[in-house]
């Protein structure tokens, strides 16, 4: 079932009676509300974490590599809003 796409988890939803789409509407509801107050409190959602991070920036730091010396781009312009 982790291969599911969206899609077909509408396909699904739709074979619902109605009463339990309300359900699954409530149980939805809670878990998006959990994920966005701990977004807010700034405690990270699911997986993430500093490796998360460190990959994120190393990736940004190959990019950079591969820009013109001497050219402004966006990529440059965040490197050096993030030190």
């Amino acid at each position: 079932m982790a291969d599911m796409t969206l899609e077909q988890a509408q396909k699904l939803v739709d074979e619902l009676a109605p009463r339990d789409q309300a359900r699954l509407l409530e149980y939805l509801t809670s878990r998006i509300a959990r994920s966005t107050a701990a977004s807010r409190s700034g405690k990270p959602v699911g997986p993430a974490d500093k490796d998360g991070w460190a990959e994120f920036f190393r990736i940004g730091d190959e990019i950079a590599a591969g820009d013109r010396p001497g050219t402004q781009t966006l990529t440059g312009a965040v490197i050096t809003m993030r030190r």
